[in-house]
């Protein structure tokens, strides 16, 4: 890491797991989930570390010398935020840094005089025991789609084994292949691609997996895990584009996986039309917003 900061820090790793589950403790958001932070890493391109600094935890992301916030300082105080922001206004050319993610709470307490904030999009939270039942009006084209997948096809949900990784790994380069072409912008696949090289080194309360199989070949997969004692974290859904109704029915065995959850965290929507109304079918019990901040050099206006 090629910085000069007046703290230690290192990478983030599965084991740091128990740590930030500590100080992530009655976080909501989705980006607060141990395992996105560490596949999020992918150096040398981009580095995330953890640091401990101003009697504050730190996630710093590192990209060609640049140094920004994951999230706000845990737990957050605008005593350690300007203490940092006085550290970053000597490093960082722009004389800005910026917080990728945070949490309404947090957003609140971002003086102007610190920074700009902004919202980045909003989040859907689900009931996992109301998308299994589907029941009323609201799941009618979810009921159609997966009666008809079901009569269409025989297929298999189970856990995703060590052995299922290679195939996932096929799975995810046709899905960008496709999907690509028409979104160049999906950013989940290098963290995806990250997840599937990582997946032994967590433990499964931390990082499960699922995948579906049809006709002996698996053709969908899927990754998440517990966020909160009642809050799982919907990480990752890839599916073959090529069989209609394959995405709701991996996501409706996701959920019923996550039946001891009262809510399951499913990210927001990339502002996506398509991917919009897929995640409305589902019937959202909540939206959460999620917020970026630009933070200023002291005496800095924009």
């Amino acid at each position: 890491m090629d910085v000069d900061l007046p703290f230690d820090s290192e990478p983030i790793g599965p084991e740091h797991s128990t740590m930030l589950k500590a100080a992530f403790r009655g976080k909501r958001a989705w980006c607060y989930y141990a395992p996105f932070m560490h596949c999020f890493s992918l150096p040398p391109g981009r580095e995330v570390r953890v640091a401990r600094w101003a009697n504050a935890l730190f996630i710093l992301v590192i990209r060609h010398g640049r140094i920004d916030l994951m999230v706000p300082p845990l737990p957050f105080s605008t005593e350690a935020l300007s203490a940092f922001r006085e550290v970053l206004g000597k490093k960082n050319e722009d004389s800005l840094f910026r917080i990728l993610w945070m949490d309404e709470e947090d957003a609140r307490q971002i003086a102007p005089s610190l920074g700009q904030v902004e919202e980045k999009e909003r989040e859907y939270l689900y009931e996992p025991a109301r998308v299994v039942a589907a029941l009323g009006s609201g799941y009618r084209d979810l009921r159609k789609r997966l009666r008809k997948f079901q009569r269409t096809y025989r297929a298999t949900f189970r856990c995703l084994d060590i052995g299922d990784l290679e195939a996932c790994q096929r799975l995810l380069k046709h899905w960008r292949k496709r999907q690509g072409r028409r979104h160049p912008f999906l950013l989940d696949w290098g963290y995806t691609k990250a997840a599937l090289d990582r997946f032994d080194m967590w433990d499964r309360e931390d990082l499960q997996g699922w995948c579906v199989d049809l006709e002996g070949e698996v053709r969908a997969f899927a990754l998440g895990g517990r966020m909160q004692e009642d809050l799982a974290n919907f990480f990752v859904a890839k599916t073959d584009p090529d069989v209609l109704g394959l995405s709701e029915y991996l996501r409706w065995q996701v959920y019923r996986a996550f039946g001891d959850y009262r809510w399951v965290n499913d990210a927001g929507d990339l502002g996506l039309p398509g991917l919009r109304q897929f995640k409305q079918k589902f019937r959202p019990v909540a939206r959460l917003p999620v917020y970026s901040a630009q933070i200023r050099r002291e005496g800095r206006s924009s």
